[in-house]
């Protein structure tokens, strides 16, 4: 039976036992599924040329030998066979390859292989996740055939533009707007759309990349503002249901002197939000909208890999994704300060609550990644949660491994492509760092601390907005990810400070190093400011 039959034909009790039934699992149950899916996975490998050079000369038989075997793996490790294709090199036929970024554009693009299993497995944990986020307790959903869903997801080779695809085969939807017609827009095109069927004819279920959400969320006042005469030419074809609405939405917003929002004209069911900076954006897309977004982890390689529950308070893990290992942070900046150190990694019943770790992962169901390091830092929020009845570790997104400034979900910025703009733009600056940072909205932004040559000090102080123009201009050609940021989300993702010359070599003569090109501690950063304003040779 397909999902939309078992929701007409079985009681809702089993089609949430079916797909949502692991949040009922005990630590060990959930470690029994792992260590299962782990074996079966380690038996494909070990027929396939990729597997043999992972494994040498003998096959792992136990987890212990397998994570002792098996060295910490990059993309680097798979590119030679990921990038042409190689097909017959794999432990299991590939369906489709799937895209992502790679190194902020100075690599080639990422291609990642799923399996038949892969797919089944990514279409019962989104259809899981399209449960919870109708959701309001355990058991309890609302989810029905024929919901008009607002979809802004980036469409195919990418993960995201998945999601239709495999919910097609499973229930009928109406996408906003149509998925063939979305897959020839760009992002924004797609939202505004969307957007304009939705108030035609309203909407049910909205699935968005949290950043987008925002960006197209706060602009949905000055979409549909002026008159009611204006509006009215604007939306021919609205529905009675959605004129009614909008009309008595303007009426109470002129009447209190409040501003239009998205909860004024819909009624969501589910609301599910996707994209690395999630959790600083779901408090104001709440407020906008009424329902507060159900957040899913994942990404090209790991797939659809967690999700949040009815409380929306943590993420939860699919115990059949991918085989999960943890990187303490302290053992991470160990090995990113000295590359020859090998990190120790903890699974997931052997964790500590309130402690970030780095993601690593082994895509079950026949994947071509083991031990990979995602680049992706979590935190754990609890070890489990008495309040939902949940036996087993929630999380938290954090961000990126340091060495990468990752931008709303859009782009990553590593210091290679950063000297290479650099490069590119001819400025006189001697030397620099950058670091992820976040404005009085909580929204991150690329922030450049830059060093000029003496000869040029005085005139960048007075030049800064050129040159932060100027930078701004370079990255846009560089990368081709970033130059959507400014008109999707309303704000600017570089701001440049300019630091006094030789701000640089007095931090190096007082730490007895230089600061880290990429993401330098914060307490690192206030004592080179205060380096930089006072002078001073020493800091608490």
């Amino acid at each position: 039976m397909t999902f939309e039959e078992k929701l007409k034909k079985c009681s809702a009790s089993e089609v949430w036992q079916e797909y949502c039934g692991f949040l009922d699992f005990s630590m060990e149950e959930y470690m029994q599924v792992q260590n299962r899916l782990l074996m079966e996975q380690i038996l494909l490998l070990s027929r396939c040329p990729l597997g043999k050079r992972l494994f040498g000369d003998e096959t792992p038989r136990s987890i212990e030998e397998f994570r002792s075997k098996v060295p910490l793996t990059s993309y680097a490790d798979y590119a030679d066979i990921l990038l042409l294709k190689k097909e017959d090199q794999l432990p299991a036929p590939a369906v489709t390859w799937l895209k992502t970024t790679w190194e902020g554009g100075s690599m080639p693009a990422k291609w990642a292989p799923y399996s038949q299993a892969m797919l089944d497995t990514y279409k019962t944990n989104i259809l899981a996740a399209m449960l919870l986020s109708t959701s309001n307790g355990r058991g309890d959903f609302h989810v029905r055939s024929a919901a008009r869903v607002l979809y802004s997801l980036a469409p195919m080779p990418y993960a995201t533009g998945m999601f239709p695809d495999l919910i097609a085969s499973e229930m009928n939807l109406h996408f906003l707007p149509p998925v063939r017609e979305a897959r020839k827009m760009s992002f924004s095109q797609q939202t505004k759309k969307g957007y304009e069927l939705g108030m035609k004819g309203g909407m049910d279920l909205f699935f968005g990349m949290s950043s987008i959400l925002y960006g197209a969320s706060r602009n949905l006042a000055s979409g549909a503002g002026g008159s009611v005469k204006d509006l009215a030419r604007r939306l021919i074809g609205m529905t009675p249901q959605m004129l009614w609405r909008l009309l008595s939405a303007l009426y109470r917003c002129r009447r209190d002197g409040t501003t239009l929002l998205p909860k004024d004209l819909f009624r969501l069911d589910g609301f599910v939000c996707v994209g690395t900076d999630s959790a600083m954006y779901k408090d104001e897309l709440e407020a906008m909208w009424g329902r507060r977004p159900l957040e899913l982890a994942g990404g090209t390689e790991p797939s659809c890999m967690g999700t949040e529950t009815w409380s929306k308070n943590g993420l939860c893990f699919f115990p059949d994704a991918c085989f999960y290992e943890f990187i303490p942070e302290d053992e991470m900046r160990r090995n990113l300060k000295d590359p020859t150190y090998v990190p120790r990694t903890y699974l997931m019943n052997e964790l500590v609550a309130n402690q970030n770790y780095e993601l690593v992962i082994t895509v079950l169901k026949g994947g071509a990644f083991a031990r990979y390091r995602v680049g992706d830092i979590y935190r754990c929020l609890r070890l489990k949660n008495q309040s939902d009845s949940i036996d087993f570790p929630q999380f938290e997104y954090v961000d990126r491994i340091p060495t990468v400034i990752d931008i709303s979900g859009f782009t990553r910025i590593t210091e290679r492509e950063i000297a290479k703009v650099l490069d590119l733009s001819y400025l006189p600056i001697q030397n620099w760092f950058a670091l992820k940072e976040y404005d009085a909205n909580n929204h991150s932004f690329l922030h450049l601390y830059a060093e000029m040559k003496p000869q040029a000090t005085a005139a960048a102080a007075s030049g800064k907005e050129i040159i932060q123009e100027h930078l701004g201009v370079y990255f846009r050609y560089y990368d081709g990810d970033y130059k959507d940021l400014k008109k999707l989300l309303g704000v600017d993702p570089l701001q440049v400070t300019i630091l006094p010359s030789g701000t640089l070599e007095k931090y190096k003569q007082t730490f007895g190093e230089e600061i880290d090109r990429i993401n330098p501690p914060k307490e690192r950063v206030l004592c080179l400011l205060h380096i930089s304003e006072e002078g001073a040779m020493t800091c608490l």
